[in-house]
């Protein structure tokens, strides 16, 4: 479930279903009944494993650096739905959400509650439209919904094992979705794949006789976003640039838009010593502990874990325990999340407890960094006003 979406949906009486429905029939027919806006304007579009949303904000950031507008397509959300459609870095409002939800309310294709954002996205990004727009796809690339734009350049930071109940079962597999998104002509830049993700982009990439960019090392930048994989990221956002500016580039000014990008939930801290990382699969959870590592050599670390059923969980918590032996697992409002007590009863961690994000976090140690991690979902929740999780912690924040 989109986290705010249904007040939409139950105000202009749309039926849509949370279920996942793979295929681009239903979101075509839509678009065609809406006059298909996303044929206006100039696209980014980004699929993979980890790594999209932060290099969507790094890019943006190097496009308004050089005076472009940007808008943006981002899954999933950080606090609600609004912030899923930016138009020019703001959320779009409940009024503009409301002038796109009438208008889907018009139609008569049946659409899965994915597929009428992505639309309600299109027709935001048709009436405020910007010089580019940077979409995120939201599972796999080659049948999500956002798969019906010819984009600039396409974008593919990462490939790992994660939603292989839809996208198979190896890393061959989910790949052949992720390269889905290359389009004929159009130019992709790719992240350091693994030999067996490589070569199946690089085969459809050749097969739409698409140019395939690899930048050759990370890029030497100051960021305010933690961890070593960021600077990957940056290189990708970087040579995507490249690509739309062309001789426009400028590397001072793109040098500029990448230190001040500024991602909620990666790495981000919320409180002091109380980190938000949005981290939720193996390879994601590997790039956590190497920051962890990184950051905070010598502190105690306090894991607050929350994930989703359809993660492999074991492995992660044994990542998890490479760099702290105190967890706590927390239930959270999903349906698909997984229960706490399941992640409790496999941990090996010494100390360990189980709260839900109602509960509030016991005092913590002087010395001791709380790291909040495993769902965005679960991060969304705790970012909500009225969850007295950390009162204990920061009683006057």
């Amino acid at each position: 479930m989109i986290k705010g979406f249904n007040n939409y949906t139950s105000k202009w009486k749309i039926k849509t279903s949370s279920e996942i429905i793979p295929g681009l029939a239903s979101i075509k027919s839509a678009l065609e009944e809406l006059d298909n806006p996303h044929q206006s304007g100039k696209f980014v579009h980004i699929a993979g494993t980890n790594g999209k949303g932060s290099t969507a904000v790094l890019l943006a950031g190097i496009l308004r650096a050089h005076g472009l507008t940007v808008n943006s397509f981002f899954s999933p959300a950080i606090n609600d739905v609004h912030d899923q459609i930016q138009l020019n870095g703001t959320p779009i409002s409940e009024t503009e959400m409301d002038n796109a939800m009438e208008r889907l309310a018009e139609i008569k294709t049946p659409l899965t509650e994915f597929e009428l954002l992505t639309a309600a996205a299109f027709l935001a990004f048709e009436k405020n439209a910007s010089d580019i727009t940077i979409i995120e796809a939201g599972m796999g690339g080659r049948f999500d919904s956002t798969n019906v734009i010819t984009p600039e350049v396409s974008i593919i930071p990462s490939i790992a094992l994660d939603h292989m109940g839809f996208l198979g079962e190896t890393i061959g597999d989910i790949a052949w979705h992720k390269a889905g998104i290359i389009k004929k002509w159009r130019p992709v830049v790719i992240g350091n794949l693994l030999e067996q993700a490589k070569s199946r982009v690089i085969e459809t990439a050749n097969a739409m006789h698409a140019e395939v960019i690899e930048p050759k090392k990370p890029l030497q930048v100051e960021l305010k976003l933690k961890g070593k994989h960021q600077l990957h990221n940056a290189a990708l956002a970087a040579e995507a640039a490249k690509e739309l500016l062309g001789l426009g580039y400028d590397e001072a000014k793109a040098e500029a838009g990448l230190a001040n990008a500024v991602i909620p939930n990666r790495f981000e801290e919320i409180y002091p010593n109380v980190i938000f990382d949005g981290a939720h699969n193996s390879a994601s959870i590997q790039a956590l502990v190497e920051t962890i590592k990184d950051t905070y050599p010598g502190k105690t670390i306090h894991i607050v874990l929350g994930i989703l059923k359809d993660k492999d969980y074991i492995n992660i918590l044994r990542q998890l325990e490479q760099v702290s032996d105190r967890f706590t697992f927390i239930d959270f409002t999903n349906e698909r999340a997984l229960p706490a007590k399941t992640l409790f009863d496999e941990s090996k961690s010494k100390i360990k407890t189980i709260q839900n994000m109602y509960d509030i976090l016991p005092e913590r140690e002087e010395k001791e960094v709380t790291i909040v991690t495993g769902s965005l979902y679960l991060l969304s929740s705790l970012r909500e006003r009225d969850i007295p999780t950390f009162q204990n912690l920061y009683p006057h924040s």
